[in-house]
């Protein structure tokens, strides 16, 4: 079974990019936008979603492997 890479990044200016087994899918998501885009575009909800903000509050890359 292929597993899917998510890749979350925190860019510099302080947006968010999304990138999905190597396919950027997002970029530019501003601080304000980031747990709708995340939640309701992407699927990451609730806990998954605690865990990536979590993740990218210590660093600027966080990669979720399901």
């Amino acid at each position: 079974m292929k597993q899917n890479e998510w890749e979350f990044l925190r860019r510099e200016n302080g947006t968010y990019a999304v990138i999905h087994n190597g396919k950027l899918l997002a970029d530019s998501i501003p601080e304000e936008w980031r747990e709708r885009e995340f939640c309701l575009r992407f699927g990451f909800c609730g806990e998954e979603y605690q865990e990536i903000r979590r993740q990218l509050e210590q660093g600027d890359k966080f990669i979720f492997v399901i």
